[in-house]
């Protein structure tokens, strides 16, 4: 009987726990994987700030759209030249250009140039204006 129970100790004793060489390979593995998550973070957080920026980009174009759409025409000449602004995060130089095809018509050209922290490539809006016709029908 002795031999017995020795070999049922020996054979439990090979199967209790978990060996040295088991921990170290799963935690291999374990680092292999949040390295990629870690890559895969990173990619994220990049692609979420630059759409982010994007879209700081357009609502600040728009905003110059409706500026632009929205100023006296008496007003329009005086309006080239370049103002320094920001919408949420995103610090921009918006320059405007006024040209006048016809007598009637203005087109201001407004180029939104973002700088900062959040950079994106510029934009520009074309707004065209015409002369509004008079509220009189005697004033020619």
């Amino acid at each position: 009987m002795p031999v017995r129970s020795v070999c049922c100790r020996s054979r439990l004793r090979s199967e209790a726990g978990l060996s040295l060489i088991e921990v170290l390979i799963a935690l291999g593995i374990l680092s292999g994987v949040l390295i990629a998550l870690g890559g895969l973070m990173f990619q994220v957080a990049n692609n979420t700030r630059l759409s982010a920026a994007a879209g700081y980009r357009n609502a600040a174009l728009t905003s110059a759209e409706a500026w632009a759409a929205g100023l006296p025409w008496d007003s329009i000449d005086g309006q080239s030249g370049c103002v320094t602004d920001t919408t949420g995060l995103l610090q921009y130089t918006r320059c405007t250009s006024v040209q006048t095809p016809e007598p009637s018509l203005k087109q201001l050209t407004v180029v939104i140039s973002p700088f900062g922290q959040l950079v994106v490539a510029p934009e520009t809006v074309v707004v065209r204006r015409t002369r509004p016709k008079p509220a009189s029908p005697f004033v020619t």
